[in-house]
């Protein structure tokens, strides 16, 4: 029987050599052989170690920059209907929309994340801040190690020129404020009286009037005034490892 004709390992023919091929076609489908499998693989130059989970889990994107390359056998097409974003009317991978992802039979999320060639924990380096309205810590969703930041506190910019907020997970601030004598604004609470008996200047009847000055009765609580601005209260955490 004559030899298979192709380049690579496809090409080789499970039936051959016959039973009825002479023994002296023996070498030649051997060097056939040999000859397929090097130019399928050229480039090995050393032992594959590789399992075959390893060699059947391949990154569908090749690149991390602003123009993505995807691997040899992925598509477009079938990276939008794994996610379930394409408009082509494939079936997605990904069944639901919420918080409670369902996967279609016969993907898994470890497949998913493989597809992707990304880890979650890449959207959020350690010292990311994540916040959230539900009281799920992201470790749940994410990975990695968080502790839960901010209790009764607001997020503020660093301000390089400003000492109170010039460095990073520095605090402070209050709740509340009792204003100091140096904050009320300058005002005055005097009056004059006339002493209509006393000797002094002209205004009495009998001109032997005198006249002084004094403070009012001292007022008010000194209590605390709140200072808080609007607000909306979340689950803050921040990733440590």
């Amino acid at each position: 029987m004559a030899l298979e004709s192709g380049n690579y390992i496809n090409s080789l023919n499970a039936s051959n050599p016959a039973a009825t091929d002479a023994l002296s076609q023996a070498d030649e489908h051997l060097r056939f052989l040999k000859l397929k499998i090097l130019e399928t693989w050229p480039n090995i130059t050393g032992a594959v170690t590789a399992t075959q989970a390893d060699l059947n889990t391949r990154s569908a994107i090749t690149t991390n920059g602003s123009v993505p390359a995807l691997a040899s056998g992925i598509d477009a097409t079938e990276v939008r209907s794994l996610l379930g974003i394409g408009g082509d009317g494939s079936a997605p991978a990904i069944l639901s929309d919420g918080s409670t992802p369902t996967l279609a039979t016969g993907i898994t999320a470890p497949q998913i994340v493989t597809l992707l060639g990304v880890s979650l924990l890449n959207v959020y380096p350690v010292g990311s801040i994540y916040t959230s309205v539900v009281s799920t810590t992201p470790a749940t969703h994410f990975g990695g190690t968080w502790v839960a930041i901010g209790a009764g506190k607001v997020l503020i910019g660093i301000d390089a020129a400003d000492t109170d907020f010039d460095t990073v997970e520095e605090t402070g601030g209050s709740k509340t404020h009792t204003l100091t004598t140096a904050q009320i604004p300058a005002h005055t609470h005097s009056m004059t009286i006339e002493n209509t008996r006393g000797t002094g200047g002209d205004g009495a009847e009998d001109g032997v009037s005198s006249f002084s000055t004094v403070d009012s009765s001292s007022t008010g609580g000194g209590q605390a005034h709140p200072i808080v601005q609007p607000y909306l209260v979340v689950y803050m955490w921040k990733r440590t490892a």
